[in-house]
């Protein structure tokens, strides 16, 4: 989301730095023609903006271009008409307002990319993997910071405020593995959010629905079952424990049937640097059991409140 706001702000400031380069007078004889370009693409470049929002808030996160685009050429097509007949003596007035409009649109957003790069980014809820902790269509802020601002272009973190800990609940990009062979051709990028249960070097083991970490059975009073008389069995499909580690770590398991990991699942390992995260909703979690650790690399930040809808008002733990 903060890459496409920067890109933006780079047109925002890109059709400020034209504006300049035209230098509208009403004497000029290409007066209407020079209008008519900055007008209309001043258009495009706030479609593209309104279409991110609207693609935002109506959950459709991963067609976020398309919206912006569509939007865009909407837009600008309306605005096109418009500026081929407005009347001239309104065309001073108009590119004083697109000037205002272009100056504070590129500043604006570039300040809210860094914000929300590193501090605080907004989230829908698009499934039930975590209810009833979180519900489908909650709104919530992310805090981005709590883990460490990453360094761009970089895997490093900076200002770290605290680790992750067990039970702690996190919002993640969502690992190749773990995204459908179609999505990823198309290049879909989508955010996951799942509890914590597992730090590296844990062992972890889930027996009939219940988890153990380090061969402790844990205490989980925010799960939920909504299969809870089904627990389904597993057998041996991989020789040796070695080979069944190697092809969860791959996350292999995305290509077996659910059943066969749902219920009960390992042990493994995590690794270094790594992460086992699962949905409070057990049952209809798409998770660490089946696309194997989460890597830190992926790892945005934590709910900081939900705040949408009104009577869902609260912190989540």
């Amino acid at each position: 989301m903060e890459g496409k706001l920067l890109v933006l702000a780079g047109e925002f400031f890109i059709w400020y730095v034209l504006y300049k380069l035209l230098d509208l007078k009403k004497e000029d004889k290409n007066y209407r023609t020079k209008f008519v370009v900055l007008h209309t693409s001043l258009g495009f470049i706030g479609g593209n903006v309104i279409g991110l929002v609207l693609s935002t808030f109506s959950g459709q996160i991963e067609v976020q271009t398309k919206y912006a685009l569509l939007v865009g050429i909407i837009l600008s097509v309306i605005l096109l008409f418009y500026s081929l007949y407005v009347n001239q003596e309104k065309i001073a007035k108009i590119l004083h307002s697109d000037l205002d409009w272009g100056q504070t649109g590129w500043s604006t957003l570039a300040v809210v990319a860094v914000i929300m790069y590193c501090f605080i980014q907004a989230f829908k809820i698009p499934t039930g993997s975590m209810r009833m902790t979180l519900l489908e269509g909650d709104h919530l802020f992310v805090n981005k910071f709590i883990y460490g601002i990453k360094i761009p272009f970089t895997e490093k973190r900076i200002f770290k405020i605290k680790k992750i800990q067990r039970k702690d609940i996190i919002v993640f990009s969502c690992p190749p593995v773990a995204l459908s062979e179609e999505e990823r051709e198309k290049d879909i990028q989508k955010d996951f959010i799942k509890r914590c249960v597992g730090l590296a070097g844990d062992k972890i083991e889930i027996k009939d629905k219940v988890l153990y970490v380090n061969d402790v059975p844990q205490n989980e009073p925010y799960v939920n079952f909504e299969d809870q008389d089904n627990i389904y069995q597993t057998f041996k499909f991989y020789k040796t424990q070695q080979e069944y580690q190697r092809a969860w770590e791959q996350g292999s398991f995305t290509k077996v049937s659910p059943a066969l990991v749902r219920d009960n699942f390992g042990p493994v390992i995590v690794p270094p640097g790594c992460y086992f995260v699962l949905g409070d909703n057990r049952d209809k979690s798409f998770d660490s059991r089946f696309w194997g650790p989460l890597e830190e690399k992926y790892i945005k930040g934590a709910p900081l409140i939900v705040y949408w809808p009104p009577k869902r008002i609260r912190i989540p733990r």
